[in-house]
């Protein structure tokens, strides 16, 4: 009203919504994936495979646990909070509740996770300071820290090589693997949404009232792209 009167040029609502930058970070490629998980240590290997397998993002790749495993699937409690807040895909997505169908090719990623460290975590690994003070809050001895594996997957990036010609906020980092596990199932003609656990009315009622959790059933819809790397 007051804009169309020529009292204001703006409107004052305008300044408190939330912006978001233009996003520069870019998308991961096979062959550029492929490079940095041959350079990758053993665990990052195991957490680019599910994360390519699962389409789960970082945080739920490294809160994975064995005791999720029961029935024949892997239960995945999405954390609610959106990591990438500039990227427009996972603004609009929230988080579920997803039982993923153990098949061969995750049983195979699965097996190459287990080893000789007893941890409740899937996906884990023992450091140099293990006995020691930290302060990092953790569950476990074992369990990985998102902050690590973000810092870990970088390293790796650059020593690979794989993206010569990106520097700064284009490097893809492994949050974009999710988006290129997406892009896979999409294009095999899988339901991309359901097995990302996209929110969904029904759940949103399912958060609100606290009754049962309704687990969305669904199945892996590729196969890892990745040649093995011992």
């Amino acid at each position: 009203m007051t804009i169309s009167k020529g009292l204001i040029n703006d409107n004052p609502a305008r300044q408190t919504l939330k912006r978001y930058r233009i996003k520069q970070l870019k998308r991961h490629t096979l062959e550029g994936l492929s490079a940095v998980r041959a350079v990758s240590p053993k665990w990052l290997q195991n957490a680019i495979d599910l994360a390519m397998l699962t389409t789960q993002r970082r945080i739920d790749i490294i809160n994975m646990k064995w005791s999720d495993i029961r029935d024949g699937y892997l239960h995945v409690a999405q954390e609610k909070t959106t990591e990438v807040p500039e990227d427009e895909f996972e603004f609009l997505e929230g988080a579920g509740y997803v039982r993923i169908k153990v098949d061969a090719e995750l049983q195979k990623v699965l097996d190459r996770c287990k080893d000789n460290i007893l941890s409740p975590f899937i996906i884990h690994r023992v450091g140099k300071n293990w006995g020691r003070p930290t302060k990092i809050k953790k569950e476990h001895w074992t369990q990985i820290d998102k902050q690590y594996l973000t810092h870990q997957f970088l390293a790796a990036v650059k020593k690979s090589n794989a993206y010569p010609d990106l520097k700064g906020c284009q490097i893809p980092t492994f949050h974009e693997v999710r988006a290129l596990s997406i892009f896979m199932h999409k294009k095999a003609g899988k339901s991309e949404q359901q097995i990302a656990g996209h929110t969904t009315e029904k759940m949103t009622e399912v958060y609100a009232s606290g009754h049962e959790i309704s687990w969305n059933d669904v199945d892996i819809g590729i196969t890892l792209p990745f040649a093995d790397v011992t």
